[in-house]
């Protein structure tokens, strides 16, 4: 989308081209708009593919089509997510898979099925993972690094919330999901918080419209838990590690541990 502006206005997304009338007076022409249900938080851009953040519609994604054969150049809505959430922020940290955060402090992983079988497939963005963060993000920022050789997680994007909290937000790699969700469930065990809280009351997503607590986070790993493997006590560690997966001993639990704590 090369020499084209999006801009999110009130109650509707535009796309201009930046064109010059003389080489000293650029202006903008309006191409496209796309309406959105109530007012557009955040957008994204990736391709002719843009992600939109509804103040309570959730996240849609538009596609932008040139102009051709007479037809003008469009936005059309190609997914959207149908649950009510009061969108902040989005950013794509994948190939078609988002980062979403609302006003309930909740984050969510959204994944747009492009071939999937039906209609109704492509046209919803599955919820692939959520968990409640606490606090309100406002900007998420895409970022991309270059992994080392079996890296565990591999860092997308950066979380800054309205508290002046900036947390990383990274994928696991395929491999290891099983194992740190295990780990992350064994943790939850043994550490206790202040007030006692449950993990999965604490983590777990909640919203005035439904509420995860008795089940906790879906498909997240909370580092700052994981990483307090290092502290425990070594007897308390081999409990921990002697019926996860992959035949993974307490040294090389504590080197993987201690890989995560070094990314930030």
């Amino acid at each position: 989308m090369q020499g084209r502006i999006v801009a999110a206005l009130v109650k509707t997304v535009v796309l201009y081209s930046f064109e010059y009338e003389t080489p000293s007076t650029p202006f903008l022409v309006k191409l496209a708009a796309y309406r959105t249900a109530t007012a557009p938080i955040d957008i994204t851009v990736t391709g002719n593919i843009i992600a939109v953040t509804d103040l309570m519609k959730s996240v849609s994604l538009v596609s932008f089509r040139g102009a051709r054969l007479g037809d003008p150049d469009a936005l059309t809505e190609v997914a959207r997510h149908f649950d009510t959430a009061w969108g902040t922020a989005v950013a794509n940290v994948a190939d078609n898979t988002y980062l979403a955060s609302d006003a309930e402090g909740n984050i969510i992983v959204l994944q747009h099925d492009k071939d999937g079988f039906s209609e109704e497939d492509r046209r919803r963005l599955r919820v692939t993972s959520e968990m409640l963060l606490g606090e309100m993000v406002n900007r998420i920022r895409r970022i991309d690094v270059q992994p080392s050789p079996g890296a565990v997680v591999i860092p997308r994007a950066f979380m800054a919330t309205v508290e002046g909290s900036i947390y990383l937000f990274a994928l696991i790699a395929p491999g290891k999901q099983d194992l740190l969700i295990r780990l992350q469930g064994k943790m939850a065990e043994i550490i206790k918080s202040p007030g006692e809280v449950p993990f999965a009351k604490y983590r777990g997503f909640r919203s005035q419209v439904r509420d995860m607590g008795e089940e906790g986070p879906s498909r997240f790993v909370d580092g700052e838990l994981v990483e307090r493997f290092l502290d425990l006590p070594d007897e308390v560690q081999r409990d921990v590690v002697r019926d996860l997966p992959g035949g993974v001993d307490v040294e090389g639990m504590r080197v993987m541990v201690e890989g995560l704590r070094r990314i930030h």
